[in-house]
């Protein structure tokens, strides 16, 4: 069973995303990276004034409802899965 990522999300609207991606073997680049490609992937779907809320967690069990991201080797980035 995988360890995950989590960052919530708030934006105008008003809305709210959890966001959440397997961690894999522990990598710090793809941890700080994690927030800022969430961000960048509602910005690019559209949610204004974005920002993330409470505390980035990582080693957490997966959470029953949010927004699934993947890292993608090729690109070096999270993208939504």
């Amino acid at each position: 069973m995988p360890l995950y990522y989590v960052q919530n999300f708030t934006y105008d609207g008003p809305g709210s995303s959890k966001m959440y991606g397997a961690m894999g073997a522990h990598n710090h680049s793809q941890a700080v990276q994690f927030t800022t490609d969430c961000l960048a992937y509602l910005t690019a779907i559209g949610c204004k004034n974005v920002q993330a809320t409470g505390s980035f967690a990582s080693n957490q069990a997966e959470p029953a409802h949010g927004k699934e991201m993947c890292w993608d080797a090729l690109q070096s980035r999270w993208v939504k899965a």
